[in-house]
């Protein structure tokens, strides 16, 4: 679990009343005098405010009403820089902040790179001559710049990683590496993969778990750190500066950001995991971001 932030006021929990999907819930408390205090929200994208490429009018507006009143908004996700921005650019949505690669990267509003932690070459190394063999398996790679495709046997395609570029085996050695997304539509396959990841590589990586997908980032990366590091940033830019900190995801590789957290929101249709975790559940994210205001 991460640490506390150094200036930190920490929202009640929410009384029982207010723990169903759809509930009323109950005002935010005001606060401390004296205390700079700024609403933080951070977004997960995909099954969160990104459905088939595209965001709900509702939720744009709601996010665009949370800036207007002096918030700050945050995407958080496993995407990359460059799958963020294909995400979002044909979108109303202009995030202030960007926390990427499950935590491994940190942006600002334009994508100038403020923190990374880079991906040991070997790892992907390892990962390739690995799955490069396994069927139901399409291997990824991804930099600060761009995303490779490292192999494909599964045949189809995703809308989560629209666009890749091939990457030659041989080339491989030559870039520098913050993530090795995996995509498995089979539940079975996905489960062994996800065993041979733990007990190939131990602690020398974290692996994330995300709907279809398994996500392989530098050690200690998670949602929840990348929060930490974005947070310890700010107060080192304003300081005595102290962020309220909400979060808004759907899935496994949420529960680190939703701990995290003064107040947190999982969905109906979330794993029972993540539901544990949060302080509210909804049915639709404008509700989370309207009650938080």
């Amino acid at each position: 679990m991460v640490g506390v932030r150094s200036v930190h006021l920490k929202v009640p929990a929410a009384p029982p009343f207010f723990m169903g999907c759809g509930a009323q819930f109950a005002a935010m408390q005001p606060s401390r005098e004296g205390v700079s205090m700024t609403k933080l929200m951070a977004f997960d994208l995909d099954g969160t405010i990104l459905f088939n490429r595209a965001v709900e009018p509702a939720t744009e507006q709601a996010i665009a009403r949370w800036q207007a009143e002096g918030n700050l908004a945050v995407s958080c996700t496993g995407k990359s820089i460059f799958a963020t921005q294909l995400a979002l650019n044909p979108t109303a949505i202009r995030f202030d902040y960007h926390v990427l690669y499950t935590g491994a990267v940190i942006t600002d509003r334009q994508y100038r790179v403020i923190y990374h932690q880079p991906l040991p070459v070997s790892v992907v190394q390892a990962c390739y001559e690995h799955f490069s063999t396994v069927d139901g398996v399409a291997l990824f790679a991804t930099t600060l710049d761009n995303d490779y495709s490292l192999c494909d046997r599964v045949g189809s395609s995703t809308n989560i990683l629209p666009e890749f570029t091939p990457l030659p085996a041989d080339d491989l050695q030559n870039h520098e590496y913050v993530g090795v997304p995996l995509w498995i539509p089979d539940a079975q396959v996905r489960e062994a993969a996800y065993t041979w990841i733990l007990e190939r590589f131990g602690d020398s990586v974290d692996c994330h778990k995300n709907q279809d997908f398994l996500d392989i980032v530098p050690p200690a990366c998670t949602k929840g750190t990348g929060l930490q590091h974005l947070v310890e940033y700010l107060q080192s830019e304003h300081p005595g500066s102290s962020y309220e900190v909400h979060t808004i995801g759907d899935s496994w590789n949420d529960i680190d950001m939703h701990r995290y957290a003064d107040r947190s929101a999982s969905f109906s249709y979330s794993p029972d995991e993540v539901k544990a975790v949060t302080t509210d559940c909804v049915d639709k994210a404008y509700e989370f971001i309207e009650a938080s205001l």
